[in-house]
C-alpha cells in the first residue's frame, strides 16, 4: 500500500507516494540531502533548479559507475567459477 512520505531541501518540501520500507526511504533521502546539502550554498548564486539538476547529474554519475563496478564484479566471478570448474567433469553451469 502506498503511503505519503515528504522530502526536505532546504526551505521545500516535496511529497512522494511510496511502497517502499521506510529504512530504504530514510536511506535514499538522507543521500539526497547530503548531496544538496554540498551544493546548497550555491542556492542564491545558481538557483534552485540548476541545483537539483547538479545533484541528479552527481548521483546518476554515482549510480552509473556502480552499475559498472557490479558488471566488472560479475565477469570476474563468473571467470573465476569457469577457471574453478574447468576440467571438473561438470556440466556448464551457464547452460
Amino acid at each position: 500500500m502506498k503511503r505519503p512520505v515528504v522530502l526536505k531541501l532546504g526551505e521545500k518540501e516535496f511529497q512522494f507516494l511510496t511502497t517502499e520500507p521506510p529504512e530504504i526511504v530514510d536511506k535514499v533521502f538522507e543521500e539526497i540531502q547530503q548531496e544538496y546539502a554540498l551544493l546548497e550554498k550555491e542556492v542564491e548564486k545558481a538557483g534552485f533548479e540548476r541545483i537539483l539538476v547538479a545533484l541528479l547529474v552527481n548521483v546518476t554519475n554515482d549510480l552509473v559507475k556502480t552499475q559498472n563496478e557490479l558488471r566488472r564484479l560479475k565477469e570476474k566471478y563468473d571467470s573465476v567459477l569457469d577457471e574453478y570448474y574447468k576440467g571438473r567433469g561438470r556440466v556448464d553451469r551457464k547452460g
